[in-house]
């Protein structure tokens, strides 16, 4: 059985549709930041009032994954935590 991680989605308010090198979701695993266009929810969640060190007070759509599966960009030159999709069960 594998580890659960504590999950915690949110808009990205640095998008811009205009730049393309931008995502849409920021979406906390274990508190590790990634950046992606989509997002897919697959276990129970709930939206939570979460503070966040240095941020301050963020919304969320959160949950417990015991599975999540990342899927990177077929173009681009995108940093390490940037994917096209992150699918969370």
């Amino acid at each position: 059985m594998s580890q659960k991680q504590e999950v915690k989605i949110r808009f990205n308010t640095g998008y811009s549709e205009a730049d393309p090198s931008t995502k849409e979701w920021r979406v906390l695993i274990n508190g590790k930041e990634h950046f992606c266009n989509h997002v897919r929810v697959n276990c129970p969640s709930q939206t939570s009032r979460d503070l966040i060190e240095g941020v301050g007070q963020k919304w969320h759509i959160s949950c417990v994954a015991a599975n999540i599966e990342y899927i990177k960009d077929s173009s681009g030159n995108f940093p390490s935590n940037f994917f096209r999709e992150i699918v969370i069960s």
